[in-house]
């Protein structure tokens, strides 16, 4: 249980920093478009710092807790960027925005609350078949909604991308985890697929903000993450979830989305 509570509060920073870094660049990129100064160059630097961190420190994380511990911390990290918009950014937090954020608090307290898994990870719990197919289904399948989206549904392609870029996000945080297996080999191949996963996590998410807002681009990017990453967890690694942690995780995607979704 102290690996697991450990792990849980690191991964808080971790995301903490992930959302901190978001608001930090956002903040520059205003600065940059009022004046082009050296300072608001550094201070973007600085947010892509925070932000690059961010993939190690969870990496950390998940080295201790469970993916179904630490995945939903992806929406308590927009906690952390609506308190740093409103303080820093002087933007306003809608009524609907509150009772998202007191949806969040209380599903991120009843995961780790109600957990029944074992703070490490060992080989024969990992099923490299139940991965692969998973992988390959949900990829496969969403890479033609894309390909048929941008052929004939324009408008749905900035959907889609924000579908594919929350999987690859999805897929790297499993990743992540299959590397705390004591096993070398696994440990060489499933770091080398996390950066990957990483790369694609990147391009698909600038590429879902040049066709879709952000309100509609961070629900579906955030929602995707948190359940592929929970039902590969589930299939691919033997995590167990109860009854009340998916409770927690219904929470935590509803306040997902009333912060995001319903944000001019």
């Amino acid at each position: 249980m102290n690996g697991i509570i450990i792990g849980f509060l690191i991964g808080i920073i971790a995301y903490t920093l992930l959302y901190l870094g978001k608001g930090i660049q956002k903040y520059s990129i205003e600065g940059l478009k009022k004046e082009k100064s050296w300072k608001n160059s550094l201070i973007w630097t600085f947010g892509t710092v925070l932000t690059t961190l961010y993939m190690f420190i969870q990496w950390i994380a998940l080295l201790y807790a469970p993916i179904n511990i630490i995945a939903p911390l992806d929406a308590f990290g927009l906690i952390i960027l609506i308190i740093f918009s409103y303080y820093i950014l002087k933007e306003r937090i809608i009524k609907i925005g509150i009772v998202g954020i007191l949806l969040i608090s209380l599903g991120t307290i009843m995961i780790p609350l109600f957990n029944n898994n074992p703070s490490d990870i060992q080989l024969n719990d990992f099923s490299s078949q139940a991965f692969t197919i998973i992988f390959s289904v949900i990829v496969s399948v969403e890479l033609v909604a894309f390909s048929i989206a941008k052929l004939r549904y324009n408008k749905y392609l900035g959907l889609n991308l924000s579908i594919l870029a929350g999987t690859f996000m999805a897929f790297q945080t499993v990743t992540k985890r299959i590397t705390a297996i004591p096993d070398a080999m696994i440990t060489l191949i499933f770091t080398f697929i996390t950066f990957i996963m990483a790369a694609l996590t990147l391009i698909f998410t600038q590429y879902a903000f040049t066709k879709a807002k952000a309100n509609l681009v961070v629900p579906f990017f955030t929602s995707t993450n948190i359940l592929i990453a929970i039902f590969t967890g589930i299939i691919a690694l033997n995590e167990l979830i109860n009854y009340l942690q998916i409770v927690g995780i219904i929470l935590i995607i509803g306040g997902n989305i009333c912060l995001t979704a319903f944000k001019n």
